[in-house]
């Protein structure tokens, strides 16, 4: 049998085994017709025969070692009968044991030669002992005394190919009957049986590891299907519809099962955090925590400390040994916040932290390992900051491996609504209040305005509304809406709000056509050289990309 083949799946195998148990079957037959000690007893020959054809079509493990020892008690006649198995951390136990016919024994007594086992593991060798009490290298052992052994055999279990083979175990048989000693023949057919059996266990060995991973592959694609389900259907908290949104949740189902480093781009408010949660939630990292750090509202001097860590004494006030986020979070991942906010001499030290997965406490000089998948997010232009000289170049392409933008909220469309209703549904439910509607004009409303703090202030602006409602119809007065940011650009400035204007008009034709600059430019009623021109003079970018790439999405 070849050991380094390739096995595609557990059916290849099956049918491999097959055919090497076949082979060894005819190999049998062939002997029939020779002489030899096999030749010696044609019933035993039959009888080795069937056995081989019986073990041949049998790949669960237990049930295969059943057979294979109750082959060996009726090929040998033995009072008694052992198979052991190496396991993983290369110890012989015994696996299988069996009592001859009007054999009394306690099967919790499970003693037997170890002088006689230890010597076939060492030589490889099969080895028959006729009268064990004739023999100086055995008759002196106190196992042959205490047991009263008269006869006994024991031959390896040896696996794969002839240059290359190995033990996996042995089967040993006894008997304490003085008139019935085994014979060289018994041996051979016990070798022969043992070669085949070897073959066998090992098959079955392979076919239960296929069988296991791919029932821990089927259980992970079920649990990753369920999160993707759950996330399609609007189960979990990040909500959205529109065109753009779809690009997000494209992104989201992409990078989750991988290891990469994440960066997050949007304004303030946008849901970079449920975004950074969703796709630790949809990771092989779940079972670990989630940690968020929000690296622009803790003070300079403070953020080493709440990342790394401290040793007592290291500065006034740390009276013990304290662990940072990054051990907290170690097989898990750590979500920085605002990550543009960081201090230059505190970035070189995230970056070893990223680079060789070692950090080391404040004060303290010990190496300390840590295995965590980072994202980032931040609401700055972190290429002109890195243009600038204030965010390291190096750190920034550690981070950026994959970048996801989200969309401010003025973009989404009829996702306004959409997250307006889900918020209303919550915000009825924490101050136990029956659950009201929104008006028309409440609904125009919320559509016309603006939404500088995006998606955390439509959530205030709803909890507003419910506090305030005193009916079930929510109106424009309750929400807060009424002056609308739009127009709070100076009076005289005509061309910026006229840039305003445009750059709106432009990302929200872009979203509504999924980036389709032909479709964009026809609903704008301009062509589309006019577009592109547009979408470079206003740096925009199609969701998840970092560039738009002059062709039709």
């Amino acid at each position: 049998m070849q050991d380094n083949r390739r096995i595609n799946n557990v059916e290849n195998l099956v049918a491999e085994a097959e055919l090497d148990l076949a082979a060894a079957a005819q190999a049998l037959e062939e002997m029939q017709g020779r002489t030899g000690s096999l030749g010696q007893d044609a019933a035993a020959l039959s009888l080795l025969l069937e056995v081989s054809r019986k073990i041949s079509r049998v790949l669960n493990q237990d049930q295969l070692l059943d057979t294979i020892m109750d082959s060996v008690m009726e090929l040998t006649g033995a009072s008694r009968g052992f198979l052991m198995l190496y396991d993983q951390s290369g110890k012989l136990n015994i696996t299988v044991t069996r009592a001859g016919p009007n054999q009394a024994w306690d099967k919790d007594d499970l003693r037997f030669s170890r002088t006689i086992t230890e010597k076939v593991i060492t030589t490889g060798q099969p080895l028959w002992l006729k009268d064990i009490s004739q023999d100086p290298e055995f008759n002196q052992a106190a196992s042959v005394a205490d047991l009263q052994l008269r006869s006994s055999m024991c031959v390896p279990l040896l696996a794969g190919q002839a240059q290359q083979r190995k033990a996996i175990g042995v089967i040993y048989v006894d008997s304490q009957r003085i008139q019935e000693t085994f014979s060289h023949h018994d041996l051979d057919l016990l070798a022969a049986l043992a070669a085949q059996a070897a073959i066998s266990i090992e098959n079955a060995r392979l076919v239960e590891g296929i069988k296991t991973l791919e029932e821990e592959k089927r259980l992970r694609l079920e649990r990753e299907n369920l999160s993707l389900q759950q996330l399609l259907d609007g189960r979990s908290d990040l909500l959205g519809q529109c065109p753009a949104m779809d690009g997000v949740f494209s992104i989201i189902r992409r990078v989750a099962g991988s290891e990469v480093n994440l960066l997050l781009l949007g304004e303030s408010g946008t849901g970079k955090t449920l975004v950074a949660r969703e796709i630790h939630d949809l990771s092989q990292r779940k079972e670990k925590p989630f940690i968020v750090i929000d690296c622009g509202s803790i003070p300079e001097n403070l953020l080493e400390s709440e990342l790394f860590g401290y040793e007592k004494g290291a500065f006034t006030g740390a009276f013990a040994r304290k662990m940072g986020k990054f051990e907290m979070a170690n097989g898990g991942t750590v979500f920085l916040d605002e990550i543009g906010e960081m201090a230059l001499p505190l970035q070189i030290k995230l970056l070893r932290a990223i680079q060789e997965g070692v950090i080391e406490h404040l004060g303290g000089r010990e190496q300390i390992r840590v295995d965590v998948r980072i994202i980032a997010a931040t609401n700055h232009d972190l290429e002109q900051e890195v243009a600038k000289g204030i965010f390291r170049k190096d750190l920034y392409y550690r981070l950026n491996i994959i970048t996801l933008e989200l969309p401010p909220l003025r973009d989404r469309g009829s996702d306004i609504l959409l997250l307006a209703e889900s918020s209303l549904k919550k915000f009825s439910l924490k101050h136990k209040k029956e659950a009201a509607r929104f008006s028309p004009e409440a609904k125009f409303s919320l559509m016309g305005y603006q939404w500088p703090g995006n998606i955390r202030e439509l959530e205030h602006k709803i909890e507003r509304a419910v506090i305030m409602c005193d009916d079930r119809l929510i109106e424009p007065d309750h929400l807060g809406l009424l002056a609308s940011p739009q127009a709070e650009t100076e009076p005289g400035n005509l061309k910026e709000a006229k840039r305003k204007l445009e750059r709106q008009h432009l990302s929200q034709a872009l979203a509504a056509n999924r980036w389709d600059i032909t479709s964009s430019a026809r609903q704008l009623g301009i062509t589309r050289q006019q577009v592109y021109r547009l979408i470079g003079r206003y740096k925009m970018k199609p969701p998840g990309e970092n560039k738009p790439d002059g062709k039709d999405q």
